[in-house]
């Protein structure tokens, strides 16, 4: 079994060697078994691809059985390949996932494969890999799905086609992942949700976000949210709201749901 992940500040920026943040999300999870049977087994492209590079033959039947939403920025992909490769029992599990989201992301920072492998937040680049962030705001995180699949491949291909024009906010992205470490460790939640917001801005000028990301925030900041901002890929996927209290997070979690939105409430 493996969970899902969400980055919490810094997508798009890791790509380039600053700072991310991301926090493990236990409630979603993925668990696959293996089934031997006499029938080639019809498999997607990618599924192919993690069987392959794992070593399972065509006619072994993969059973997935998942709660984590695909194509929402959430590691799905990183997290089905790390489940694929503990049930063959292989030991290079992190170089398998690795590679699998190479093929299936283009150049993803591997920040997803660090994380799913992790119970604990993290602070990674990759110059410096990946550090355990001790933190716990004592708060209420809603992670939103916005029902709109966002293909990580095309933003990230995106901001390398226009890197010039979005130098700046790229290397903004990255400040901010600086300055909210100690917000972050104080429990200073107010400075958190103000970056939250400032980090979905410069998503917004990188042309990552969607019209269903900015709708979905701005339904957060109406209902008394203490940040919110798309959470991964962008062009869809997810969001994150934080709230101080449960009956916040209920409050936000039921504004949305009347225009269509569902949600998970998490703690953080």
């Amino acid at each position: 079994m493996t969970h899902a992940k969400a980055i919490f500040f810094g997508e798009h920026a890791v790509v380039y060697g600053y700072k991310g943040i991301t926090i493990p999300l236990p409630q979603m999870n993925v668990e696959v078994t293996l089934e031997d049977t006499e029938t080639i087994q019809q498999r997607d492209e990618i599924l192919s691809f993690i069987a392959d590079t794992c070593g399972i033959d065509k006619k072994t039947k993969i059973n997935i059985t998942s709660t984590i939403p695909v194509g929402r920025g959430l590691g799905s992909s990183a997290a089905l390949s790390i489940a694929i490769a503990r049930a063959k029992k292989l030991p290079n599990v992190r170089e398998i996932a690795n590679k699998c989201e190479k093929f299936i992301h283009g150049n993803p920072s591997g920040i997803d494969v660090n994380q799913v492998l992790s119970d604990t937040p993290l602070l990674f680049s990759k110059k410096e890999g990946a550090s355990e962030l001790d933190f716990d705001l004592n708060s209420y995180l809603l992670i939103i799905d916005t029902g709109v699949v966002g293909i990580t491949k095309e933003t990230l291909k995106h901001i390398a086609d226009n890197y010039d024009k979005y130098e700046k906010y790229i290397a903004e992205l990255g400040e901010i992942t600086d300055l909210v470490i100690e917000p972050l460790k104080n429990k200073n939640i107010d400075l958190v949700g103000h970056y939250m917001y400032k980090a979905h801005d410069l998503l917004q000028k990188l042309g990552v976000s969607h019209a269903s990301n900015d709708e979905v925030v701005e339904i957060c900041k109406n209902n008394n949210a203490i940040g919110a901002k798309l959470t991964g890929g962008g062009a869809g996927g997810c969001c994150i709201s934080l709230s101080k209290t449960k009956e916040n997070a209920l409050e936000i979690q039921n504004a949305l749901k009347e225009k269509g939105y569902s949600s998970w409430i998490v703690t953080v």
